[in-house]
């Protein structure tokens, strides 16, 4: 398991000593060492306690790259500042991807010029495989553990199942098509943990490599076709499993296509000497990997008790159907150009209330409980006391827009969707197709 050196029985072959690379193998190595480097220093958050070293560097970026933004670019405005948006695509990160190809391209020219004499970068080229296989390894272990518990992708929650599908973005397409399935979803996730387990040994690195290049291939169409803002993350870490894979592609190609056999390569590079540094080197490794395994696990186990097994609902957690509503003591009869008179109640999540009008326009709420007296504050909006004759029935009396209002509503359960009541088949006369 250990990249460093562990002892081995000898062989009974020597290695042949590595040939000279030809100059554009060399200084196509050198830029790829400084970018990978540069964009790859995530690694840094990947010891115990490592996480504080990450942020000094990440800062240093945040710094640079606005005033790259505004005095470089031109740009001004919002675009120019860091705060959370849940994109990995905004102008800035493209703006630091920019700044990471000029500083991997200056450094080229500097290391080109003051190291043209050598004549390979073999024991290098080791060293930055192992910094992109646990940084690829640890990345898939945190997006695959997130699907392995499903709760990145969820099924659909009440809003969504009275949405129209024309009015869905096609993230939040491709959101609902994976949540609808559970199963796939854990599926994906665990080809991403597998992936990335695989690349935790020199031995199967390929392997993994060839596993991920396909996984990640997939979620770069996916997020490139569905919209979805990790585009340029996702792209790189494509590459970053073809960087693992090319120095294999010719042995590959040689058994898959050509059907021919192929010469095994030395894993052993590279390797410490001193027995305390390969012990150390171990510990190492072993640290980052239960560190990042422990994160993952851990975070993810208590999502998904909170999403699945002790969920955080609100009082009257459901879907409702308005049956009646009376303003002024008046009925107000469900027409359908109605933009004050509701059609549907959502209660669902941990705070707040989505109502659907008649004219099918949502209008969502922040909402305060009063347990004690049975009422809730919609905010902005009205106050109303709650009483539920029966589980399935609820009644709101309140007053709204200075009139008093009463509500009458019928709990809608959600087998009545087709997306959960269809289920599996085995057998299927017919597609089922709706």
């Amino acid at each position: 398991m250990a990249d460093v050196a562990v002892a081995s029985a000898p062989e009974t072959v020597e290695a042949a000593p590595p040939v000279r690379w030809r100059l554009a193998r060399r200084i196509a190595f050198r830029f790829l060492f400084g970018y990978l480097v540069l964009y790859n220093a995530l690694a840094l958050s990947f010891p115990p306690g490592g996480s504080w070293i990450a942020q000094f560097y990440f800062k240093l970026w945040e710094a640079v790259c606005p005033w790259v933004a505004i005095h470089i670019f031109g740009l001004s405005g919002p675009v120019t500042t860091y705060f959370q948006t849940g994109s990995g695509d905004t102008t800035l990160q493209y703006v630091q991807n920019f700044c990471y190809l000029v500083v991997a391209l200056a450094a080229t020219i500097v290391w080109s010029v003051l190291d043209r004499r050598r004549a390979h970068y073999e024991t290098l080229h080791g060293w930055l495989r192992i910094l992109v296989r646990y940084t690829l390894a640890f990345t898939m272990f945190g997006y695959g553990f997130a699907k392995v518990f499903p709760v990145q992708f969820r099924p659909a929650n009440f809003s969504r199942l009275i949405e129209h599908y024309g009015d869905f973005s096609p993230m939040g397409v491709l959101w609902q098509f994976m949540g609808a399935s559970i199963p796939y979803v854990v599926f994906s996730g665990a080809m991403e943990v597998l992936g990335g387990a695989l690349l935790l040994f020199r031995r199967t690195t390929t392997l993994g490599a060839l596993i991920l290049c396909a996984v990640l291939a997939n979620v770069v169409a996916l997020n490139f076709c569905y919209d979805v803002p990790v585009k340029l993350y996702s792209l790189q870490l494509w590459l970053m499993s073809i960087f693992l894979l090319a120095p294999d592609l010719r042995r590959l190609f040689a058994v898959l296509i050509l059907n021919r056999p192929t010469a095994s390569i030395d894993l052993s590079a590279p390797r410490f000497q001193r027995r305390w540094l390969r012990i150390g080197a171990i510990v190492f490794q072993l640290a980052c990997i239960g560190n990042v395994l422990y994160g993952n696990l851990t975070g993810n186990w208590k999502r998904y008790q909170d999403t699945y097994v002790h969920p955080k609902r609100q009082p009257l957690h459901g879907l409702w159907e308005v049956e009646s509503f009376t303003r002024n003591g008046v009925a107000v009869p469900p027409l359908a150009t109605d933009h004050m008179r509701w059609s549907k109640l959502v209660v669902d999540g941990p705070s707040g209330w989505s109502v659907r009008l008649m004219d099918d326009t949502p209008a969502p709420y922040a909402t305060t409980y009063d347990a004690a007296n049975h009422s809730v504050t919609l905010k902005s909006y009205a106050s109303f006391t709650y009483a539920q004759p029966d589980p399935d029935h609820l009644v709101l009396t309140g007053t709204a827009a200075s009139s008093p209002v009463a509500i009458g509503l019928r709990r809608i359960d959600p087998a009545r969707f087709l997306l959960f009541s269809r289920g599996f088949h085995w057998i299927s006369e017919y597609p089922f197709n709706r």
